[in-house]
């Protein structure tokens, strides 16, 4: 049944110190691998990466604990890998150094990753390799970015070490002792530059992963922590933000993924907060960097309308967030070759923009400028409405989210711009050959069209 909603809403610009300001650092990405595929001189990638217009980009990802600055590529040591990792790292780090060989890959990779972060005018979060090389290198690299005018807001102390791939050398009194050693010579020559210590995950019902985090609590060397949110709708085997395994679910795809709508909309309106309230109260409202986040990666949810709507929705909930301490979110991730977590990908030596670009796209306007969230409402079973403000722009932002396979009408006396994102099926995936439709119109008209499973933006300019 469609429902009609009325919107009266008056707002003093007076009062805007009310309501709370989008934090713009929350719209970030990781570059994992990034520049291994994508040629920063190939303008058709650059010019599809500045109309993200991100505000945040991190270096230098997946392999963070064990680059190396004085060498190509990403400076991967593969006898290095193969001692300080038990998982698939040491292969897919030989994949890459070939891929790197091949194209005559011969500068370090951190120079890319500066012209882009150049290009784009983003900041900066530096994963630092505190296993495998030394603080001093650490220092290099950290005064390459500020010789470089780079606006470094922080820096990882290594990548989410507190994983079962690292415990045969790896326990938190050694991390500890690590962190502190790599904060003391950091902070001796940029006192005020911000450090974060990895915290482990806190769902897995591990007393192990527990003690981690109940520990490093007791310490106050750091300014922040880390922490790597995945969102799990399908079931199976999981590591690391990755299905490993799949078990079937429903009697068709339909219902499957209306299954994984439910576990997908439960996660962002509720499961997500209990998560970061649990991290608040072990370390006590310590600051936040979200350094990866995405939905749980898999084939099966990889590049579909169901992952858009996800991405859209999580980001847009975290910008609406009062008084939170979340300082930095950071996208997994911008560009490679993985189908459930890049916004752009290689595949088959074909350039390709998946599902989560252009709902990101839509996103990054409510990054863009100085906006203050207002009001959000679940206005129908499975449909999301979200409105924020600008002062500086006199433009009112909403947003809506319709997880629903019903279109949806709202009444509205408002003339503006509507983008709208969508598809058929919440299991389409994005291709070049059956693109999701993505369409701008102008509106002059009281009623506005939601269309099932959808993303919307309505950008009103106030008179």
């Amino acid at each position: 049944m469609k429902r009609v909603f009325f919107i009266f809403f008056i707002l003093s610009f007076n009062n805007l110190l009310l309501y709370s300001q989008v934090n713009p650092n929350l719209f970030g990405f990781r570059t994992s691998s990034t520049f291994v595929f994508f040629d920063v001189q190939d303008s058709i990638f650059m010019n599809d990466v500045r109309s993200l217009t991100p505000n945040v980009l991190s270096f230098p990802g997946g392999f963070g604990n064990f680059y190396h600055l004085n060498a190509p590529g990403y400076g991967l040591n593969i006898e290095e890998i193969k001692k300080n990792h038990t998982g698939k790292k040491s292969k897919q780090a030989s994949g890459l150094n070939r891929i790197m060989a091949k194209k005559s890959h011969n500068r370090n990779y951190i120079y890319d990753f500066i012209d882009m972060v150049k290009i784009t005018n983003s900041s900066v979060i530096y994963d630092a390799n505190i296993i495998s090389s030394n603080p001093q290198e650490v220092l290099q690299v950290i005064k390459l970015f500020f010789a470089n005018k780079i606006n470094l807001l922080g820096v990882e102390l290594g990548g989410e070490l507190s994983n079962r791939a690292y415990s045969h050398f790896m326990n938190i009194e050694k991390y500890i002792s690590l962190s502190k050693m790599y904060t003391d010579s950091i902070k001796a020559v940029y006192k005020d530059l911000p450090v974060a210590v990895v915290a482990a995950p806190n769902n897995r019902g591990s007393s192990k992963l527990e003690n981690w985090n109940n520990k490093l609590a007791q310490e106050t060397f750091y300014d922040a922590i880390i922490v790597h949110p995945y969102a799990k709708v399908v079931k199976g085997k999981d590591v690391a933000g990755r299905m490993l395994t799949l078990i079937p679910e429903g009697t068709s795809e339909k219902e499957a993924y209306e299954i994984y709508k439910k576990r997908a909309i439960r996660y962002i309106v509720t499961d997500f907060n209990e998560e970061i309230k649990k991290y608040n109260e072990t370390f006590h409202n310590k600051r936040i960097w979200i350094t990866e986040w995405n939905l749980q990666m898999s084939p099966m949810t990889g590049n579909t309308l169901l992952q858009a709507l996800f991405v859209a929705h999580q980001l847009i909930e975290l910008a609406s967030i009062k008084y939170c301490n979340i300082d930095i979110a950071t996208f997994h991730n911008l560009a490679g070759r993985t189908l459930s977590g890049d916004l752009i990908m290689i595949e088959k030596n074909k350039y390709k923009k998946n599902s989560t670009f252009n709902s990101m796209k839509m996103i990054s306007k409510l990054f863009a400028s100085e906006l203050f969230f207002v009001h959000k409402s679940e206005i129908q079973k499975n449909f999301f409405e979200y409105c924020f403000i600008s002062q500086k722009e006199n433009r009112k932002l909403y947003y809506w989210i319709n997880w629903s396979g019903e279109s949806q009408k709202i009444d509205m006396i408002a003339s503006g711009k509507q983008i709208e994102y969508y598809s058929k099926n919440l299991y389409d995936k994005n291709s070049m050959s059956k693109e999701f439709i993505c369409n701008e119109i102008d509106y002059n008209s009281h009623k506005i069209n939601i269309k099932p499973y959808s993303i919307t933006l309505f950008e009103e300019l106030i008179q």
